[in-house]
């Protein structure tokens, strides 16, 4: 059972049941799974200031590396909970939609479906987040016909808890995958498929250009994908923070990885989760949310402004993945400059 997100989930259903006295006026209202609440305008942005991703596009950075490079050679920009733009304070992570991610060089998504109806709704943790996977699809393959030299790392994950289905996850996305008139099409042409006898590896970037390849983070029969989490992946993911106090030992985590994937195994891929949010709800309330622990709140630095001192003190070497809340122009140009000659 993966039982990630299971912590912060029950924060958002326990802070339904907050006084009027908490920090930061949540007014809860669940329906199809949303809880409403206040926006991120709401709270300072700190030292990092806002999003600026649309700036400076980067859509075609994978074009001049080697067919024969690793996807676990690279450095590799990334949004955590990529459809969260759309997010109460609570759960939203991003500010931008997808296209303006992809064009500005984000090569690794983060998607959070719902087994909900035999389809897939897009969640963040109990959040519905207003859109659907067939929206993903069609926003990718528009993006990958355009630009056929990239590759995009997808993570999938089944996200809270299913309801009122009639067959299985591993059914319903084959359902997407093969029947589906809205998807099919699009997922024969641009969904990685892996070749027979797989055996979970990364593969080459040749091999999955003008792809979406699927990090599997669902059970299953089959392997779509690498395994989530597997043998050849190594995740930093310390999102629970008790407040905002905790900011520094969230970069020490981060700091630890940028370092394992600098010197790590050629044949694994690294993922470093930037992203944290507090789990214990009177720390959400008291403004411990993905918002400020990215973009920093008065006497706190976020791991933005972190991110970007580190990477531009020694701009060299491997970062690996870099999923980002709030990821900034400045992140992704000096995470996609480390792969370049």
């Amino acid at each position: 059972m993966n039982t990630a997100g299971i912590g912060r989930r029950s924060a958002l259903r326990a802070l339904i049941t907050l006084p009027a006295v908490a920090l930061l006026p949540l007014t809860a209202s669940y329906t199809a799974t949303a809880i409403t609440t206040g926006s991120t305008d709401d709270l300072p942005t700190g030292s990092a200031g806002g999003d600026d991703l649309g700036s400076r596009p980067a859509p075609d950075w994978m074009k001049g590396i080697a067919d024969a490079c690793s996807l676990t050679a690279l450095s590799v920009p990334g949004s955590h909970d990529t459809m969260a733009y759309l997010g109460t304070i609570l759960a939203q992570t991003q500010s931008s939609d997808l296209p303006t991610q992809l064009a500005a060089g984000v090569r690794a998504i983060d998607i959070r479906t719902r087994h909900f109806r035999d389809g897939f709704p897009i969640h963040h943790g109990i959040e519905y987040l207003h859109t659907d996977f067939t929206d993903v699809v069609r926003q990718l393959s528009v993006f990958l016909r355009a630009h056929p030299g990239e590759a995009i790392l997808m993570r999938l994950k089944e996200e809270s808890t299913p309801a009122e289905n009639t067959r299985s996850y591993e059914a319903t996305l084959n359902w997407y995958i093969h029947q589906n008139p809205q998807t099919r099409d699009l997922l024969s042409a641009y969904l990685w498929k892996p070749p027979t006898g797989y055996d979970g590896s990364i593969p080459a970037l040749g091999e999955v250009r003008g792809k979406i390849v699927v990090l599997q983070d669902f059970s299953a029969s089959k392997i779509y994908g690498p395994r989530w989490d597997g043998a050849h992946m190594d995740i930093q993911d310390d999102y629970e923070l008790a407040s905002l106090a905790d900011v520094p030992s969230k970069w020490n985590s981060v700091s630890r990885q940028f370092d394992a994937a600098r010197g790590g195994s050629a044949q694994t891929l690294f993922i470093n989760h930037l992203s944290a949010t507090g789990t214990d709800p009177l720390a959400i309330a008291q403004g411990t949310v993905p918002v400020t622990v990215a973009r920093g709140a008065p006497g706190v630095v976020g791991i933005l402004e972190r991110t970007q001192g580190h990477l531009s003190s020694d701009p060299t070497g491997r970062t690996g993945v870099v999923m980002a809340d709030y990821p900034t122009t400045a992140i992704v140009g000096a995470v996609i400059a480390r792969n370049m000659p």
